[in-house]
């Protein structure tokens, strides 16, 4: 991790957008010229490449600095933020969905979901909308994105999803939080035992929310994968494993080592991979 991309999060930046009392949903949805320039970057080259920051900057600021809109099944009130994640959303309709439709396949009706590095909740919202008999474990290091993401919940209306303010890392601890200067909603850790954010490990985590059999889990940590995920595939009992993996990529179409090393072990194998991440299933 190269010091110079990083930076604390301010006391700023934390209060700054936060939706509660805000109007309901919908009261953001977009209108007039902003709907029309979100119409024509969805359907152009306009959402992708050098093009996409200026437009979804220009979308924003035509709706007002807020857009609600529909993701799945699932409401989404994007703040403004330079955060990839809600760029996608809003400029691209089916963003990650074979990764989620991977994740959901042969799930039952009470299936059991993590989601480590949720954001604003692109998985782990559309996973609760689908199974709304089951449970869904969202697990994020920013204190910000949570707020987005209990939002994003509560205007859904899902009873069936926890929203847990933590990092995870394979042993429980504390931390300071950084992020990316140029982009609010990617963070890393640096573990530090007076540090202002709980760190805890993913089976303290489901353990503490109640959820012992998992059907699918997503993790996206900013090259965190190893600790955060590793030791857990590593001791977990069969039954508690996750039939469905979806993991970002370590770049150059790789994954982790230690994951990589645990996936082999418990009887994971690759079926594929999509723009960012790879997809492992376990043999059942």
């Amino acid at each position: 991790m190269t010091d110079m991309l990083w930076r604390p999060l301010t006391e700023a930046e934390l209060a700054r957008g936060r939706a509660e009392g805000d109007a309901p949903f919908g009261h953001h949805a977009p209108r007039g010229l902003a709907a029309a320039l979100l119409w024509v970057a969805r359907n152009s080259p306009l959402r992708w490449g050098i093009f996409r920051h200026r437009v979804a900057r220009r979308v924003m600021r035509l709706n007002g600095g807020r857009l609600d809109l529909r993701f799945r099944g699932a409401a989404f009130r994007l703040q403004g933020d330079a955060n990839l994640i809600e760029t996608g959303l809003m400029l691209v309709p089916d963003y990650n969905g074979a990764d989620i439709d991977f994740l959901l396949q042969d799930a039952p009706a009470d299936a059991g979901f993590a989601d480590i590095g949720s954001n604003v909740g692109l998985y782990a919202l559309p996973l609760a909308v689908a199974r709304p008999a089951g449970r869904v474990v969202a697990i994020d290091a920013n204190p910000r994105m949570v707020d987005h993401l209990s939002w994003n919940a509560r205007a859904t209306g899902l009873a069936n999803l926890s929203a847990v303010h933590a990092a995870v890392s394979d042993a429980e601890g504390r931390a300071d939080l950084v992020i990316r200067k140029d982009d609010v909603a990617i963070v890393a850790i640096r573990e530090n035992p007076q540090g202002n954010m709980p760190v805890h490990t993913l089976a303290a985590v489901l353990a503490a929310q109640g959820v012992s059999r998992l059907h699918g889990l997503k993790i996206d940590v900013e090259g965190h994968e190893d600790k955060a995920l590793a030791p857990y595939l590593q001791t977990a009992p069969d039954a508690a494993l996750p039939s469905r993996i979806v993991i970002e990529t370590a770049g150059d179409g790789d994954d982790y080592p230690a994951c990589r090393a645990a996936f082999a072990a418990r009887g994971y194998r690759l079926v594929g991979r999509t723009r960012n991440n790879s997809l492992y299933l376990r043999a059942s």
